[in-house]
């Protein structure tokens, strides 16, 4: 029998956490058959290992698939490239190995909901937190720490464009979507890159239909994992940061053309964040050639414009230092 729905999971170096990761998989509680496609990038931890037993002992249900160089650094999307392309289902749901699935009813609820609504293109709940080493309470994922949420998270409701738009996080281990919205997308989707993958997903499956909140948390995001974009991107500079909110800037002209602009200030609204992230992430850059960062540095206040300035003329003494630094290191380092 056909699988309904495809769980579509992405590791990389995640031993300490993977087993939880399939042990929630195997935990759902359907009336409908599953499938588990995992994608290796090719850990060196001895994720691999764990992966290859799980697929040893439920065949019929784990599907692995393993690298022996890492795609992801050569800036290929995993999901996309590697998962969706063997996804039997009518829908998709995603998970990568170090967050875990907490309700065991989670897949059969979405499920029920997207049968029940042939609208909804994309669905999602809330989630739960928890940080490694495990130092600080768990919490809900929405709202966000610092941050409203648009909607009320206690409650189910659709969602357009607009109020996704609103949303700045959402629980990717929650994300739920039909396979045939896939087929739907624009080229921009598939031949673009953008470093923030599931902020991409979920605003072009949202605008291939409609989106569906759950008021449920049916998973948990580990926070500080290693290996995880979010620690990897710590630890970058600020000139890769900027590089990051601009594909995601460039992203949202393609989502707000393929919704034909009919949530257009939404969208603008969303875009004008990342470029504002682009601005301040880099300033040495000369945003003066470039008309959209241009005109956003024209619209702030006196007091971030001089903020700003003074970032510009403080660039070449950090860059200064950080030579010097570099070559006492030498030096003495031979």
């Amino acid at each position: 029998m056909e699988p309904l729905v495809s769980i579509c999971c992405a590791t990389y170096n995640h031993a300490p956490y993977l087993a939880a990761a399939l042990e929630s998989f195997l935990a759902q509680k359907t009336d409908f058959p599953v499938e588990i496609l995992v994608h290796d990038d090719a850990s060196t931890d001895g994720t691999d290992a764990i992966l290859r037993d799980y697929a040893q002992r439920y065949p019929k249900l784990i599907h692995p698939l393993f690298e022996t160089r890492n795609q992801y650094s050569q800036g290929v999307p995993i999901d996309p490239t590697f998962n969706y392309p063997r996804a039997r289902g009518a829908y998709i749901a995603l998970c990568e190995g170090d967050d875990w699935w907490t309700d065991p009813h989670k897949l059969q609820r979405q499920a029920d909901y997207m049968r029940a609504h042939p609208e909804c293109t994309f669905l999602f709940t809330n989630g739960d937190v928890c940080t490694v080493p495990g130092d600080a309470p768990e919490r809900p994922f929405l709202p966000w720490p610092g941050q409203d949420c648009p909607f009320d998270p206690t409650r189910d409701r659709a969602l357009n464009l607009a109020d996704m738009c609103g949303l700045n996080f959402a629980p990717t281990a929650s994300f739920f979507f039909r396979r045939s919205a896939l087929d739907a997308l624009p080229d921009a989707f598939w031949q673009k890159r953008c470093a923030h993958g599931d902020l991409k997903l979920r605003l072009f499956l949202t605008a291939a239909g409609a989106g569906g909140y759950l008021a449920a948390r049916t998973c948990m995001y580990r926070q500080n994992v290693q290996s995880g974009a979010m620690s990897l991107w710590a630890r970058q500079s600020g000139r890769a940061a900027a590089e990051r909110a601009r594909s995601a800037a460039d992203m949202l002209l393609d989502v707000d053309a393929f919704s034909q602009g009919r949530y257009h200030e939404a969208v603008s609204r969303m875009r004008d964040w990342y470029l504002y992230v682009q601005l301040v992430s880099d300033p040495g850059a000369n945003f003066r050639s470039d008309p959209d960062l241009l005109r956003l540095y024209r619209s702030l206040s006196p007091t971030r414009r001089l903020k700003h300035r003074l970032k510009r003329l403080l660039v070449p003494l950090r860059e200064a230092t950080l030579v010097g630094r570099n070559r006492h290191a030498n030096q003495r380092h031979p």
